[in-house]
């Protein structure tokens, strides 16, 4: 019988966490902007550093925020027509709200 009511017990508690887990990752939910992904496919992933950001993965989450100041600045992405490329997306894909991403080639 006791064996019983730890395996009683333990169903329980798993449900409760299990239940308790699925609310936090609806509460928590963070909504990612897939352009980020899109624009860091389009670099050509050296990860050098040149453009002054850590990483492709970083330089595409500025150009997305608009926190870049020129797409030119990844200098590997610029001698291969990236630039042009990326605008193209960004003219094609504009910001939640409606707006241009007013970044420079």
């Amino acid at each position: 019988m006791e064996i019983l009511w730890s395996v009683i017990i333990l169903a329980v508690l798993g449900l409760i966490f299990g239940f308790g887990l699925a609310v936090a990752a609806k509460v928590f939910h963070v909504d990612i902007d897939t352009r980020i992904e899109d624009i860091a496919k389009m670099l050509p992933n050296a990860n050098c550093g040149a453009c002054g950001f850590p990483g492709c993965a970083g330089f595409a989450e500025a150009i997305v925020e608009g926190k870049a100041e020129s797409l030119s600045q990844c200098k590997p992405g610029a001698k291969s027509g990236k630039p042009e490329e990326i605008r193209k997306y960004l003219d094609e894909h504009p910001n939640p709200d409606g707006s241009i991403n007013p970044i420079k080639k």
